[in-house]
C-alpha cells in the first residue's frame, strides 16, 4: 500500500493589523501523513508586504471571545512516483498531534496614536511570518522524519522480504541441486552395481570357459591315452591268442598221443546191465506198490534167478 502523499503547504499572507489584535496565536495546522520516498519540497514563502501607512489610527478594544481559527488552504495531491512491486504494508497508524490550546488574547497596551504604531505594526507583522515559517518548517521537519522512519520501516521489511525470498529461492536450488545429485548418485551407484554384476558374469563365465577348455583337454590326452592302452592291450591279447592257440594245439597234440598209448596198452571193455528187463520191473513194481513187497516177490525171485544164470555163464565162458 502507497503511504499517503504530503499535502503542499501554501504559506499564509499575514492578516491585518486588526486582525492579528483580535488572534495573537498562531493558527493549527493539521498533520501532514508521510509522503513517498522520492518527495522533496523546498517550502517557499511569499514576501510580506506591508500595508500602506495609515495616518489616523483608532484604538481597538480585544474582544473577550476565542481567538478565531483560520483553516488551512485546500492542498494539492501529488502522485507518487512509481516503484517496484513491495510486499504491502499497512504503515503505522499516525497518531494526529493535540490541537492547540485556544489561548484568551490578552489585550494589548495602547498604542500611541503617533508614528511609532506603523513600527509596530510591520514589527508584529513580521514577528507573525516568523512565527508561521518557524510552524511551517517544524511541521516540514516532523514531516520529513515520519517519511524518513516510514522509508526506513519500507526498506527494512522489503530488504526482510528480499532476503525471504532469496533464501527460499536459494533453499529451492540446493533442494533441486540436492535431488539432482541424489539422482545422479542413484543411477551412477546402479550404474557401478550393474557393471560389477557385468563384471562377475564375465570373471564366472571365463573361469568357467577355462573349466570347460582345460576338461576338454584332459578328456582328449584321457582319450589318446585310452587309445594307446587299446592298442597295447590288444596286441597283448593278440599275443594270448597266438600263445593260447599254440599251448592248446601241443596239449591236444599231447593229449591225442597219450590217449593213443593208452589206448595201445590196455584193452577196451564193455559193460552192459545183466538182466536189465527183469530189474526195470522190478523198480517198476516197488513205486506202484509202496509198502506191498510181497507183491513183487515173484519177479524178484525171477530176477534171481537170471541173475545166478548169467553168472554161471560167465564162469563157464571165462569172460
Amino acid at each position: 500500500m502507497a503511504p499517503p502523499s504530503v499535502p503542499i503547504m501554501e504559506p499564509v499572507a499575514p492578516p491585518s493589523l486588526s486582525s492579528a489584535l483580535e488572534s495573537t496565536s498562531s493558527p493549527a495546522i493539521e498533520s501532514a501523513a508521510p509522503p513517498m520516498a522520492a518527495f522533496s519540497t523546498q517550502l517557499a514563502v511569499e514576501p510580506v508586504t506591508p500595508t500602506p501607512f495609515s495616518p489616523q489610527l483608532e484604538p481597538i478594544t480585544p474582544s473577550p471571545t476565542q481567538a478565531e481559527v483560520i483553516d488551512p488552504p485546500p492542498c494539492e495531491t501529488i502522485a507518487p512516483p512509481s516503484q517496484p512491486p513491495v510486499e504491502t504494508v499497512a504503515p503505522p497508524p499516525v497518531v494526529p498531534p493535540p490541537a492547540p490550546e485556544q489561548v484568551s488574547a490578552a489585550p494589548p497596551p495602547p498604542l500611541p496614536p503617533s508614528a511609532p504604531s506603523a513600527v509596530a505594526e510591520e514589527e508584529l507583522r513580521r514577528k507573525i511570518t516568523e512565527d508561521l515559517q518557524k510552524g511551517l518548517l517544524q511541521e516540514r521537519v516532523k514531516a520529513e522524519q515520519e517519511l524518513q522512519a516510514w522509508l526506513e520501516e519500507e526498506k527494512a521489511q522489503a530488504a526482510s522480504f528480499a532476503r525471504a525470498e532469496a533464501q527460499t529461492s536459494v533453499d529451492d536450488q540446493v533442494a533441486h541441486i540436492l535431488e539432482l545429485e541424489r539422482s545422479a548418485g542413484q543411477e551412477s551407484l546402479t550404474q557401478a552395481v550393474m557393471r560389477e554384476r557385468i563384471s562377475a558374469e564375465d570373471e564366472r563365465i571365463r573361469a568357467q570357459l577355462y573349466e570347460n577348455t582345460w576338461k576338454a583337454k584332459q578328456l582328449e590326452l584321457r582319450d589318446q591315452e585310452l587309445k594307446k592302452q587299446e592298442a597295447f592291450y590288444r596286441e597283448q591279447v593278440a599275443r594270448l591268442e597266438d600263445r593260447s592257440a599254440q599251448f592248446y594245439k601241443v596239449t591236444t597234440e599231447n593229449y591225442q598221443k597219450a590217449a593213443d598209448e593208452v589206448n595201445a596198452k590196455f584193452k577196451r571193455f564193455e559193460v552192459s546191465p545183466v538182466c536189465g528187463d527183469l530189474q526195470g520191473q522190478i523198480l517198476k513194481c516197488y513205486q506202484e506198490h509202496t509198502g506191498k513187497t510181497l507183491l513183487c516177490s515173484s519177479i524178484a525171485s525171477r530176477y534171481l534167478q537170471c541173475v545166478n544164470q548169467a553168472k554161471q555163464n560167465k564162469l563157464r565162458t571165462g569172460g
